[in-house]
C-alpha cells in the first residue's frame, strides 16, 4: 500500500480502518524515510500475512505496534528486515505460534531490538 514511498516521512493513519484487512505483507517495505509510525489504532485480529511489512524503513525509529494481535498471523519473515534505526520495540502483544514463519525477522535490526523481544520469540530465536 505505501511501499517504495522513498520520500515519505510522516505519515498519520489513526483513523485508517483495517478490521477486514487479511494481508499487511510489504505495506510499508521501502519507506526509507520514514521516521516515525504509530499503528496503534490498527485492528489486526483477521490479519494472516505481515512478512516484509517495515522492511527496509533504515530510518524508522520510533513504531508503534503494541496493540497488535496476531493470533492468525502465519508468516512474519523479514518483517523488520534491516530496520537498523529503531532502537526500541516493543512486541509484548505478539502471540507467535509454532507454525508460524519468523525466518529474518529481525535481520540487520540493533541487538538490543532482539534481546527485548527474546521471551516472544523464545522458540525460534
Amino acid at each position: 500500500m505505501f511501499s517504495a514511498c522513498a520520500n515519505l516521512e510522516d505519515l498519520d493513519l489513526s483513523s485508517f480502518n483495517t478490521s477486514n484487512v487479511t494481508n499487511m505483507m510489504s505495506m510499508f517495505i521501502d519507506c526509507k524515510k520514514l521516521k516515525n509510525l504509530d499503528l496503534f489504532s490498527f485492528n489486526t485480529k483477521n490479519v494472516k500475512n505481515m512478512s516484509y511489512m517495515f522492511d527496509s524503513c533504515v530510518e524508522l525509529t520510533n513504531l508503534n505496534i503494541s496493540s497488535f494481535n496476531t493470533k492468525n498471523v502465519t508468516d512474519m519473515s523479514c518483517m523488520f528486515y534491516d530496520c537498523k534505526s529503531l532502537n526500541k520495540l516493543n512486541l509484548s502483544s505478539f502471540v507467535v505460534k509454532n507454525d508460524t514463519s519468523v525466518e529474518g525477522i529481525f535481520h540487520g535490526c540493533q541487538k538490543q531490538i532482539i534481546d527485548s523481544n527474546k521471551s516472544v520469540f523464545k522458540n525460534f530465536l
